[in-house]
């Protein structure tokens, strides 16, 4: 009896070492982050997160840790997939500093002609000041758009509103478009900050009528493929893809009653409180956090083909010049969030969701990083979760005594 539970402890020793140290690969003098993931998830009660590690270009760690199926109890890995939520905006922003680079649209353009194009019409207009939002406006989060007044048209209950409103269900980002242009703005464009998931819904229908093509098509060939060598992946709101994680509900949370598109009468937040598959300009990405680390190693071409000129990456990560003024050191641009100061140059863009907490960071320091949890806690934690989340990782750097010379990419 006594042999037997000193091979059980033993066995859950290695286990629980295995566990800490991750599924994937990693070069030497990386473990900093295999203990700062371990131990955060450990803490959070999150059962499982992905996290891809780059130094100056170089790849140094690709690593998943917990699991992925609580009934399978299938461990995450480098190669599972996750969703990435508003990391997405940047992609779409990226895409349209393309389009703005090619003489195929301007910053400053009237978004309406745009929707035109496209046979977006609205029935009639409350608010003329929807004629005079811009390009520039919707990348920024500037456009009149402020969910914490009104409602997000992409979750509950503002998403069933708009489809009693439009008699029209499932509903698409052309009908929320739509939508948004026949009510309402929260304030004047230009006038502040807001940040806006229908804003970037608009852009990637803008895009669209831009190229006469689709976004993912676009995004395939001009982005993606020369980025990362791969399609779009667009997720599925009512189950997880095969290779992806499954997405949790943190304790205490309830199914929703019903789902977007659906007659069923009970289904677990992460997949039935919104429609991903609305979003794929949006928040509608699925990958890997290599594949998105490459995307952002390529932007300003730190790493691959160069996706947009230095004057382009400039206007990107300009702040915007607002009636109400960001804080000059802090503030959104064009699908990235800025930090800077006389030491740090740092952009980012987090993703969150029922079910997703996800973040990539580049740094003037050469560090860059993409993390992707599959639970997310309660509303009133959220940013403490987060903002320990980005401590661990910035200490995990810190720790790191000697980095790898090699390059797992």
């Amino acid at each position: 009896m006594k042999k037997s539970l000193l091979i059980l402890l033993a066995f859950a020793f290695v286990s629980c070492q295995a566990q800490a140290q991750g599924t994937g690969k990693s070069l030497p003098g990386s473990e900093p982050f295999d203990i700062a993931i371990s131990e955060f998830i450990s803490k959070w009660n999150v059962p499982g997160a992905t996290l891809a590690v780059a130094k100056d270009g170089k790849l140094v760690l690709a690593k998943g840790y917990g699991i992925s199926n609580k009934d399978t109890n299938a461990p995450v890995d480098e190669k599972t997939l996750f969703r990435m939520g508003s990391i997405n905006k940047t992609l779409t922003a990226v895409m349209v500093m393309q389009l703005v680079e090619q003489g195929r649209l301007n910053l400053d353009d009237k978004a309406m002609p745009y929707f035109a194009k496209l046979g977006i019409q609205p029935q009639s207009i409350e608010d003329p000041r929807v004629q005079d939002i811009t390009v520039r406006q919707l990348l920024q989060h500037t456009a009149g758009f402020d969910s914490n007044k009104s409602g997000d048209h992409f979750f509950q209950p503002r998403l069933r509103e708009v489809a009693q409103r439009q008699k029209t269900e499932p509903v698409t980002c052309q009908v929320i478009v739509k939508d948004a242009l026949e009510t309402k703005l929260d304030f004047m464009p230009g006038e502040r900050f807001a940040y806006s998931n229908t804003g970037y819904c608009m852009l990637g229908k803008i895009i669209e009528a831009a190229i006469g093509n689709t976004y993912s098509d676009y995004a395939n060939q001009h982005v993606l493929q020369p980025a990362i060598g791969k399609n779009f992946l667009s997720g599925k709101s009512l189950a997880s893809m095969p290779g992806e994680t499954q997405y949790f509900m943190h304790p205490g949370e309830s199914n929703m009653r019903g789902a977007p598109g659906i007659s069923v009468w009970s289904v677990p937040t992460p997949y039935g409180s919104y429609s991903i598959e609305n979003m794929e300009a949006l928040g509608a990405w699925v990958a890997t956090p290599t594949d998105v680390l490459k995307f952002f190693l390529a932007i300003d071409g730190a790493k691959g083909q160069r996706l947009l000129s230095s004057n382009a990456f400039d206007t990107l990560t300009a702040p915007p010049v607002l009636a109400l003024a960001p804080r000059p050191n802090r503030y959104y641009g064009m699908g990235v969030n800025v930090y800077k100061d006389d030491r740090q140059f740092n952009w980012f863009h987090g993703g969150s969701q029922p079910g997703l907490e996800a973040l990539a960071l580049r740094t003037s320091d050469g560090y860059s990083w993409v993390v992707a949890l599959n639970s997310r806690v309660q509303s009133d934690k959220r940013s403490t979760f987060f903002s320990e989340l980005d401590r661990a990782l910035w200490n995990a750097a810190k720790s790191v005594k000697t980095w790898p010379q090699g390059d797992l990419f």
